[in-house]
């Protein structure tokens, strides 16, 4: 990995006028992107995508990061499908694509993510040698969640609620991939001004499946990481609350692991011959009811949710299979694997008591992750030169869980160094909620915010 380059401090050696004469073409790129960016957004909003669906999204962006002279890996070039936890049937699939071919998506480009891997990133070179700078946007919806279509709401009241029952952008993905795309169009201008003064390389990448914690191992294994020195995420919301509010560096992340469990038991009539049956939603509920009780960890916060539970039969017929679907969260890994722990033994317990069988099955896991100091105090000092920012908080908890963990290690692990930052934003309501949407102001500073970390860092001389 090169190392040449690392972190400029205050008496760093950049020329200060060529630094200036970037962060002025940022600024005016920037500006009259405030309107585009908006249209990205209200876009992505209306045709949201689930986990390992993505296609639409990750062939538009596909498409913009190939027209401002990124080089473009995507497919099994960008996500490795050993390393994905799960996959979709094949008709389920080819409906996936025929329907983000519809809605506009460049069929080539759908056809060249069969079978989920919705994965990409795209890499531009300023000169030779530098250092090579990562920057991360998950794309996806949240699945289950059905947009508020109350005229108060603003998506509804304005035309671009989701096009999609049950599926709706209520995180802010939808803004990390415009200000993603719009920092594709800035890179592409500063090359052409200022790249003759520049030594480096860029690497935008664009995630799937962030809700469901599965999209980023089958990336880092196809070397979305591979040799970066710097990786610089943001967030919209979250801990950072009211647009003019930045947190630069996030650390706390929870160690987090999706579960399975199915249930078997054996069908019977429910009138006639009750006694015959074992109850496989009854084991279900029990089990539900009781991982809701595990005792909770006492040297760090410990968390369970689960979210869905499904059974088949018709109400005169005991159930003979059920299946639900949870998540453990750990301040540590150690305690969220007290946490699965106590779910297996509800698990077999519950079963048990039902004359069933479990199965419990890990369908993803986050490690937990913490912001590199030098990186984040780059962020501050960006920050701070911007004058565009109200409240900047040089770090804090996150107190939830983010697969940017998977990339956040690797890149540490070999190395280099990472941050995540949180981009406040008013909004009417909290994340994953049906009347979730956030002030599109603040995409342009965003865009702006890591256009300057990234020169910055380039100029970090030794």
């Amino acid at each position: 990995m090169n190392r040449e380059f690392e972190t400029p401090d205050a008496g760093s050696a950049a020329p200060e006028d060529l630094v200036r004469r970037c962060f002025a073409c940022i600024d005016e790129a920037c500006a009259p992107l405030a309107a585009e960016l908006v249209n990205v957004r209200r876009d992505l909003h209306r045709h949201p995508e689930t986990a390992w669906t993505e296609y639409r999204t990750a062939a538009l962006a596909a498409r913009e990061l190939a027209d401002c002279g990124f080089e473009v890996r995507m497919g099994r070039d960008a996500c490795d499908p050993a390393a994905c936890p799960r996959s979709f049937r094949a008709e389920q699939d080819a409906a996936e694509q025929r329907r983000a071919v519809a809605e506009g998506a460049p069929s080539d480009l759908v056809a060249r993510m069969a079978g989920g891997l919705t994965g990409l990133w795209g890499e531009m070179g300023f000169g030779e040698g530098g250092p090579l700078v990562a920057l991360r946007f998950d794309m996806d919806a949240n699945a289950g969640l059905s947009e508020c279509a109350d005229a108060r709401h603003q998506p509804a009241a304005e035309g671009f609620a989701s096009r999609h029952d049950g599926r709706m952008h209520a995180c802010g993905h939808d803004g990390h991939v415009a200000v993603g795309l719009g920092l594709a169009r800035v890179l592409s201008r500063l090359r052409e001004t200022c790249g003759d003064g520049l030594r480096g390389r860029v690497r935008l990448v664009f995630q799937p499946a962030e809700e469901e914690g599965e999209g980023a191992p089958g990336m880092v294994a196809a070397g979305a990481m591979r040799h970066v020195d710097a990786l610089f995420a943001l967030h919209i919301g979250m801990q950072a609350g009211d647009s003019g509010r930045l947190i630069c560096g996030t650390r706390g992340f929870l160690a987090t692991t999706n579960f399975r469990i199915d249930f078997d038991g054996k069908s019977a009539h429910a009138g006639t011959a009750p006694q015959e049956g074992c109850n496989a939603l009854l084991a279900a509920c029990t089990a539900v009811c009781q991982m809701m009780a595990i005792p909770r960890h006492g040297e760090g916060a410990s968390r369970i949710n689960v979210g869905e539970l499904h059974a088949r039969e018709t109400p005169n017929i005991i159930p003979a299979h059920a299946w639900l679907r949870g998540e453990t969260r750990g301040a540590t890994s150690a305690i969220d694997d007290y946490m699965m722990d106590a779910v297996r033994r509800v698990a077999e317990g519950a079963a048990l008591m039902h004359r069933c069988a479990a199965k419990l099955s890990v369908q993803s896991h986050c490690p937990g992750a913490t912001s590199s100091p030098e990186l984040a105090a780059l962020v501050e000092k960006v920050a701070r030169s911007m004058n565009a920012f109200d409240d900047i908080v040089p770090e804090a908890d996150f107190g939830a869980s983010e697969d940017c963990s998977w990339f956040m290690n690797h890149v540490q692990e070999q190395g280099g160094e990472a941050v995540y930052m949180q981009l406040g934003a008013d909004r009417p309501s909290g994340h994953h909620t049906a009347t979730f949407t956030f002030d599109e102001s603040v995409l342009p500073r965003g865009t702006n915010l890591l256009a300057r970390c990234i020169i910055l860092y380039l100029f970090g001389k030794k």
